[in-house]
Order: C-alpha cells, then structure tokens, then sequence
C-alpha cells in the first residue's frame, strides 16, 4: 500500500530556464524529497506512552463491554477440555510430561497453557473468576499490540482503527473472556508480527516459541515471518543476510518439532491420533474455503472494511515507493498474508471452527485501516472523513453483532454464549429445587457442567448418563437443547417412560432447553 503523492510546492517536471538552473535542480530538490519520505511514515514509530495509553483504553474496554462478571460459569470447550487439563496439573504437582499428563486432558496438544492456568488455579482454586483472569492479560496485550503493529506499518491514525474493529468483533471479545488457546496464540502472533516489524527478530522468535508451546496453529505465524525473511532475499538479491534470518525465524518451528519429540519419547505418539484422524478425514477441496474465509472477511460489518480497503488500493495507490523510510514495511505486510493464507489453506483440510483462525484477524484489520488511511492526514477533511467512514460503519456493526444470535452449538462466536448459560442455570436451578440427588439423562455439554461444581454452574455434583451411553438405567429427568438433532430421539424416550414436559428455558439469544420428568403430583 502507497501513500497518495504529496504535491510539491513546485512541479518536478518544471522545464530549467538555464543549463546552470538544470544542473541545479537536483540539489535543489533534494530537501523536498528528503521531506517526502517523511511523510510517508508520519508518527509510525509508537513508544511506551502510545502503549500505556492504549493499554489503559483497552482495559476500560474490556471492563465495560463483558458478557457477565468474572465469575460467569466456563463455556463449551473450555469447561470440557482446558479447564480440566489445569485442574489436573494443579493437582499433580504442575506436572506437564505427556503421557503423564494423560491426553484426556490435554488432547496431544502442547502444554504451555494448562501449565499458566494450572499454576493460577494451584494458588487460587479452578474457579471461573481465576480461569478469566488468566486469559484477560492476553485480551489486553492483542489490543495493544494490534494498535502498536498498525502505527508503525501505517501511522496512529492506522493503528487507532485497527485496535477499534478488533475490540469490535464479536468472535475477539467472547474468546477474550474464554480460558482457551485462540487469544493467547492471537497476541503472541500480533506481538511477533510487531516485533518484526521493528526489526526486533529475537522478541519475534520468543514470542513464536511460546504460541507453538501453547498450540500447534501457533507455527503458523513462524512460518510466515520466516517467508517474509525469504521473500526479503528474493527481492533484494541479498540472500546471505536473508538466510540469516530466515534461520534465527525458524527456531519457533524446531521448538514445536521438540514438543512432538518429547511427546514421542512419553507418549508413544508424535501428534495425537484423534488430530491426525481428523485432518485425514477432511478431503482437501476449495470448496472447504467457503467454510473458512467468511469470518475473516465478510461477518459483521467486515465485508464493508474488505471492500472499502480493496477501493482504496485501486484509486489511491499507484506502486510501492522504492525509497520507503521504513524497510520492514513490505516484508511484514508479506508476513501478514502469508499468515492468512496459512490458515486459509490448512483449515480447509482441517476441522474447522472460526476461533481457530483468530490469529489470522489483527494482521487483516491493520492492513485494512492502512490501505484506508496512510496518508489521510494530507488530504482534504471531507476525504478524510470518507476514508475513516468505512472503519466507523464496521467497528458499529461489529459492537451490535455482540448481542447477536448465533446457529445451535456455535453460541462462542457472540456473547451469546451468555444467554445460553443462564439457560443451563435456570434448568440446574429447576433440577435440584426438591434438594434430592437425581440422575439426568443429558447430552454434552450439561453432562459435564452437572457433574463438576468448579465449572460453576452447581453447588453440588449431580449424576448425569449421557444419551449415547445409556443402557437402560433409570434416570429422573431428560434435558436437552430443543433445536439439536438428538431433540425427537430424547422426546420420544422421555414420554415412554412416562415424563411430561416440566419446562422450557428460554433466554433472547440461545436455543432454549427442554426438561421433562415425572409428572407433578397434585
């Protein structure tokens, strides 16, 4: 992305009126160009008061904008899989060696997380006000970085419209407010891509070393600053001091190789086979792209950021200045696709949910802004103000899609999630309103949130047989989510032994749920 021409106070091409004024020209306009390649990088070096301030505004944000307090209960795979993995670590001594540390828990994945939340929960209990606290300094850092990555490619301007539609998409503020991988792996990206940029490598490479340590996807963003180094030699010519880099940015890449390797060693596997089940399953089609890229680019208010950015690019900007002030720029918005198209392609094979692409938003949205506003400053206020209409209009539809519905199942994508749990309350509440000990018949994910007090959702755990593995043991009640596929299947056994519908719980953005039991005594 070029910035728009700055008109000099003279025309370059104004003809000499002597030899002696023609041999002077160049001198002459050597201020001016000095002066232009300035302004191309207008304020894009932000320093330690740009991130205290954004930090601050950050925080305020996300104290004000919540689904529910800290101690709203944990949500779908975060109470199935990550919370459970930390509460096992915490209890065992902070163990992490695989094979020990039984893939149940943590799903072949590497450790690093279970290990951070499994230390907060040893200190302060596995409770939701914990596992939230865990995951909100990382919430905070992909804000800031995500604005700090935008003022140094693009300007504050940039950056300040970068950080708003991130802190403005639904997916980013419900996964900000999960224990789960996504937003760790999403400000470690953010901040290696920062780093990058600043020609800092050694911070770009730690932070790789941590996001493969915490999940595999983490590599994507490695691999992409390593391309970029390539991709650097290529244009140049330069290949030795490329090659350099390109094997400092590799490292992140051989510590995952070493995680696998340790996993071998006590496990018995390099890569969980359910994973390796799961991306053989998955046949490799373009048509799987459709299944991929519309988070990225088109959900709320997105595709309006995508189209204006694609006519800025066409309208304002002609080719990249060969004198750019700033040699990382290109390189690093090189990184930036190549991390997209990273999880483009591997997500197309892969199982596939919209959070596991996250990394991949903050890259795109300072490439948006940039395409949008580098330069806007010398421009006129009413194109100014165009320019910056298209950040306005995504990041409103963004904060209204918060509180939007989402399909069955896919409740994290929103704060609708919120609803859903208070749903889940209000039938628990319902269940256990007689102070006896009941079993109910109950799918995923009630099965576990009945059983597990520390979830929060119960005070008490409660005896739960899941539809799947039921064979033939009485149970007390039957709940289950109305609009899900098994519904008539659990209608159908719920009348045939005798129950009657006891109630329906309802909440404005979630499916609501269905409990049947023995029919009232009168």
């Amino acid at each position: 992305m070029i910035p728009p021409p700055v008109s000099p106070s003279a025309p370059d091409d104004a003809a000499p009126a002597s030899a002696s004024a023609s041999a002077a020209a160049p001198a002459a306009r050597e201020p001016e160009r000095a002066a232009r390649r300035r302004s191309r990088r207008p304020h894009v070096a932000p320093g330690w008061l740009d991130a205290l301030v954004v930090a601050a505004l950050a925080l305020a944000w996300l104290a004000l904008v919540r689904p529910g307090p800290l101690e709203l209960p944990y949500w779908w795979d975060e109470a199935d899989v990550y919370v459970p993995g930390a509460k096992w670590v915490a209890e065992n001594d902070l163990t992490l060696t695989p094979g020990v540390f039984s893939d149940d828990y943590s799903r072949g994945h590497p450790v690093l997380l279970y290990g951070l939340a499994g230390a907060a929960f040893r200190a302060f209990g596995p409770g939701p006000t914990t596992g939230h606290l865990v995951v909100l300094p990382f919430t905070l850092l992909a804000l800031v970085f995500t604005y700090l990555l935008g003022a140094q490619l693009f300007g504050r301007r940039a950056g300040a419209a970068a950080a708003l539609l991130m802190g403005t998409t639904p997916l980013f503020m419900s996964m900000g407010n999960m224990l789960l991988p996504e937003m760790p792996l999403t400000a470690l990206a953010v901040a290696s891509l920062y780093a990058f940029a600043k020609g800092r490598l050694g911070w770009a490479v730690l932070a790789g070393c941590l996001a493969v340590w915490i999940k595999e996807t983490g590599v994507f963003a490695a691999a992409a600053l390593a391309g970029a180094a390539l991709w650097e030699g290529w244009l140049s010519g330069r290949w030795r001091p490329a090659l350099r880099r390109f094997a400092l940015l590799t490292i992140p890449i051989w510590a995952l190789v070493a995680f696998f390797v340790w996993q071998k060693l006590h496990a018995g596997y390099f890569v969980f086979p359910h994973h390796a089940n799961l991306f053989a399953d998955r046949p490799f089609g373009l048509a799987n792209l459709a299944t991929v890229w519309p988070s990225l680019l088109l959900w709320h208010g997105r595709w309006v950021l995508v189209l204006a950015a694609l006519a800025a690019l066409m309208l304002f900007r002609t080719r990249w200045p060969t004198d750019d002030p700033l040699p990382t720029r290109g390189p690093t918005v090189v990184a930036i696709l190549l991390l997209v198209l990273a999880n483009f392609v591997f997500f197309s094979k892969m199982f596939w949910l919209e959070r596991y692409a996250l990394p991949a938003h903050p890259g795109l949205l300072v490439l948006g802004a940039g395409a949008l506003l580098w330069g806007a400053r010398r421009t006129t206020t009413p194109r100014r103000l165009l320019r910056w209409a298209p950040v306005v209009l995504a990041s409103a539809a963004g904060f209204a899609g918060l509180w939007s519905p989402t399909p069955p199942d896919a409740e994290e994508q929103t704060y609708a999630y919120a609803d859903a749990i208070a749903t889940h309350r209000a039938a628990f509440a319902r269940i256990l309103a007689p102070g006896d000990d009941p079993t109910v018949l109950t799918p995923w994910p009630m099965q576990v949130e009945l059983r597990h007090p520390y979830l929060g959702y119960v005070d008490r755990p409660i005896e739960t047989i899941h539809p799947r593995s039921h064979q033939g043991e009485p149970f007390d009640y039957v709940l289950f989510a109305a609009e899900s596929w098994r519904a008539p299947d659990l209608r159908t056994l719920a009348a045939g032994a005798g129950f009657v519908r006891l109630g329906t719980f309802e909440a404005p953005l979630a499916q609501p749920l269905e409990l049947w039991g023995p029919p009232p005594e009168e």
